[in-house]
C-alpha cells in the first residue's frame, strides 16, 4: 500500500499555493475540537485549510490528497491519543496524537503558541508514518 508521505511529497513538489485560513483558535479545546473531528471524519481539505497546510497546493492537488486519505482509511478513525508533548518557552507546545481504526493508523503533528487572546496553529502535518513526524521534537 503506497505510503501518504509520498503521495504528499509529490502533491508539493509541483504546488501551486491556495490562499488558506488564518490558524487561530480562540483555546485549546477549541483547536483540538476542530483537529479531532476533521481528522476522525477524514476532511483532508477543510483540515488542511483551516490548519496552515495548504500553503503549497492547489485545490486540485487537495482533491488529490482527500482521495488518497479515503484509500488508506475507508473507515472513520474514532480512536485518538495524544502520543507526545513538548512545552516550551513563552507559549510554544508541539504536540504529536495518534488517530486510528482497527490497524490503520494516522498520527498529526502540531506546532502551536498560546497567547493571551488566542491558540495559533503554526505548523501541522499529518502522516501514516510515525517516523516521518516523530523526529520533529
Amino acid at each position: 500500500m503506497p505510503r501518504l508521505d509520498a503521495a504528499l511529497a509529490l502533491i508539493l513538489a509541483t504546488a501551486t499555493p491556495l490562499a488558506a485560513q488564518d490558524a487561530y483558535f480562540q483555546s485549546y479545546d477549541a483547536m483540538r475540537g476542530e483537529m479531532d473531528a476533521m481528522i476522525m471524519a477524514r476532511e483532508t481539505q477543510a483540515l488542511m485549510l483551516r490548519f496552515g497546510g495548504a500553503d503549497e497546493m492547489t485545490e486540485v492537488q487537495l482533491d488529490n490528497l482527500d482521495v488518497q486519505v479515503d484509500q488508506l482509511y475507508p473507515n472513520r478513525l474514532d480512536n485518538v491519543a495524544l502520543i507526545r508533548r513538548v512545552e516550551h518557552d513563552n507559549g510554544f507546545v508541539q504536540e504529536l496524537i495518534a488517530y486510528w481504526e482497527d490497524w490503520r493508523y494516522l498520527y498529526a503533528y502540531v506546532f502551536y503558541h498560546v497567547r493571551d487572546d488566542a491558540v495559533i496553529s503554526i505548523n501541522f502535518r499529518f502522516n501514516s508514518d510515525f517516523a516521518k513526524l516523530n523526529p520533529l521534537f
